[in-house]
C-alpha cells in the first residue's frame, strides 16, 4: 500500500501526534509498505524509510509549536492508496482535499483533545470556545470515512458530541525491545541519583498537563521529584517550586532524550500523571513497559491503563490532598512492578501496527 500520512505538527516538535507517526510510519515501511509524510515546514527529508514532503508554513503564535502550512496544488502528489490524517487544520483539510481529487476514503486519527487547549487563545470566554471547537470537530471529522481513537474513552467522547463516522481503536504501540527495565542501581547511578525514593513525571509541561498538581502535592512528600521536559509551563512551574520551597526535592531535567526515557523511568519508583487530557497517555504505558508503576488521574485515557492497587494508583483529578496521601505512604513492591510490566507489554508496536494495517486493508 500506498500511505500518506497528513499532519500539522512533526519533527523537530516532539508530542503524542509525532510519536504515533514515528512509531508507526517505519513499522509499515518494514511491512512493505510505501509511507508518505505531508507536513509543514521541516528540515527532515527522509525518516527510517518515510519519504517526508513538507511545505512553507507559519507559526501559530498563540501554541508555537503548532505551525499553519501552505500546501501547494495536490495533482503533484504521488497516488495514494490510504490517506490518513493526524489532525483537522492545515494539513489535515489538504488531506481531504487530496482524497476527493484522488478518489481515496479518507480516514483520519483524533489524537488531541483540542477543546482543552482553548486556554493558550485567550483567558475569557473559554466556554464559548470549546462549543466552537467541537463544532468545527464534527465539521471535520464526519467528512471522514472512518475515525481511529487511541483509546475507548476517547471513542466514547466523540460519540457524546456526535461524531457519527465508525470508529476503531487503534492504540499507538511502543518497542519493547528498546523499552524495558533496567537495574534500578545502574539507572540511578547512570543519572547521578542517589536518593531513597524517587518519582518522575516525563513529557511535555503544558498547563493542561496539571504538574503543578504534582508539586502541590510533594510539599511534605520525604523523597525526590524529577521533572523531565520543556514546554510553556516551564517557567511558572519553576516559580512554584520556588514559592513552595522545594528547590531541594524537585529537579528540571529539561529535554530528555529518547535514548535516555528508559534509563529515567527505570530510575523511578514510580511514575506521576496529573493531566486531564490524555487520549492514550504513551508515556504511562512506556513507564509500565519499564516495570514502573504509574500513579496517575482518574480521568480518560490513564484509568484504561492504570488499575488501581495492582499496578499503580489512581486520583481524582486536581485533588492535590489525595495524591499527596498516595505518594507519602507509596512503598514499592515487586508485586505491582511485575502487574505493571504485564500491563506495558501490551502496547507492542507489532501487535498495534498490525491492528492499524488490518484497518487499512478494510479501506480497500
Amino acid at each position: 500500500m500506498r500511505i500518506g500520512f497528513f499532519t500539522d505538527t512533526f519533527l523537530p516538535q516532539r508530542n503524542g501526534v509525532v510519536t504515533s507517526i514515528l512509531s508507526f510510519g517505519p513499522e509499515l515501511v518494514k511491512k512493505g509498505h510505501e509511507v508518505f509524510v505531508f507536513c509543514p515546514q521541516s528540515n527532515v527529508k527522509e525518516y527510517r524509510g518515510m519519504v517526508v514532503r513538507s511545505y512553507p508554513s507559519v507559526t501559530f503564535r498563540p501554541y508555537p509549536e503548532f505551525k499553519i502550512a501552505i500546501p501547494r496544488d495536490s495533482g503533484d502528489l504521488p497516488k495514494l492508496d490510504i490517506i490518513h490524517t493526524h489532525g483537522p487544520f492545515s494539513l489535515g483539510v489538504f488531506g481531504l482535499r487530496v482524497a476527493k481529487k484522488q478518489g481515496v476514503p479518507p480516514v483520519s486519527t483524533f489524537h488531541t483533545m483540542l477543546s482543552e487547549y482553548v486556554r493558550y487563545l485567550s483567558r475569557f470566554g473559554r466556554g464559548v470556545l470549546r462549543r466552537i471547537t467541537w463544532r468545527y470537530c464534527r465539521l471535520y471529522y464526519n467528512r471522514c470515512h472512518k475515525i481511529i481513537t487511541p483509546s475507548n474513552a476517547l471513542k466514547m467522547i466523540l460519540l457524546q458530541h456526535q461524531i457519527k463516522k465508525p470508529i476503531a481503536v487503534v492504540p499507538t504501540g511502543i518497542a519493547l525491545d528498546f523499552f524495558k527495565p533496567i537495574e534500578k542501581k545502574k539507572a540511578k547511578k547512570k543519572l547521578g541519583i542517589d536518593d531513597a525514593q524517587v518519582f518522575l513525571t516525563l513529557g511535555r509541561l503544558g498547563f493542561e498537563k496539571n504538574i503543578d498538581v504534582v508539586l502541590q502535592a510533594f510539599k511534605d512528600v520525604n523523597a525526590k521529584l524529577i521533572i523531565a521536559g520543556r514546554g510553556p509551563a516551564e517557567r511558572k512551574l519553576k516559580n512554584l517550586r520556588k514559592k513552595l520551597g522545594l528547590q531541594k526535592k524537585v529537579s528540571f531535567e529539561g529535554y530528555v532524550p529518547e535514548k535516555l526515557k528508559p534509563t529515567y523511568y527505570s530510575a523511578a519508583d514510580a511514575f506521576v500523571i496529573a493531566s486531564t487530557s490524555e487520549t492514550q497517555a504513551v508515556v504511562v504505558a512506556e513507564a509500565m513497559a519499564c516495570g514502573v508503576p504509574v500513579v496517575g488521574a482518574n480521568l480518560l485515557a490513564i484509568p484504561e491503563i492504570v488499575s488501581d492497587g495492582k499496578n499503580g494508583y489512581l486520583f481524582g483529578p486536581g485533588n492535590v490532598e489525595q495524591l499527596s496521601e498516595i505518594l507519602k505512604s507509596y512503598r514499592p513492591s515487586n508485586k505491582m512492578q511485575t502487574h505493571a510490566l504485564k500491563t506495558g507489554r501490551k502496547f507492542s508496536l507489532k501487535k498495534c501496527t498490525d491492528k492499524l494495517e488490518k484497518f487499512y486493508k478494510s479501506l480497500l
